[in-house]
């Protein structure tokens, strides 16, 4: 037996709360219909990005890497080749500073992106 949607309902989980109660709102923006969901616009923020390479904040005595969602498919997160990569470096390859880090023949290239740090890298 197949589970019936409601109109504008979407299959999966809102990745704020975990529940199954997104719908497309008003403007075709994915939303959680919970109200004690703590980000109900989360899942349309994930989306809207656009983004499908990884973003690195190389600071002094570290790096933080904001993977793309693609990777959270089969796992490929665990086995992020980017990760490894700067994990067994001495320290940062280039300038302190936020990169695209995108992968061009077998090697990682870095482009500088001029935008303000965040705390989500």
């Amino acid at each position: 037996m197949t589970e019936t949607l409601a109109a504008g309902a979407v299959q999966g989980h809102c990745p704020a709360c975990g529940w199954a109660s997104l719908f497309v709102g008003d403007g075709g923006f994915l939303t959680c219909s919970r109200l004690e969901c703590p980000q109900p616009d989360a899942a349309h923020q994930i989306l809207a990005t656009g983004e499908i390479e990884h973003i690195v904040q190389f600071r002094e005595d570290e790096f933080t890497i904001r993977h793309p969602a693609r990777e959270r498919l089969d796992d490929a997160l665990m086995r992020c080749d980017l990760h490894r990569h700067l994990a067994s470096l001495p320290g940062p390859p280039m300038v302190l500073g936020r990169y695209r880090a995108v992968a061009v023949d077998g090697t990682w290239q870095f482009q500088r992106l001029d935008i303000q740090e965040d705390s989500d890298a």
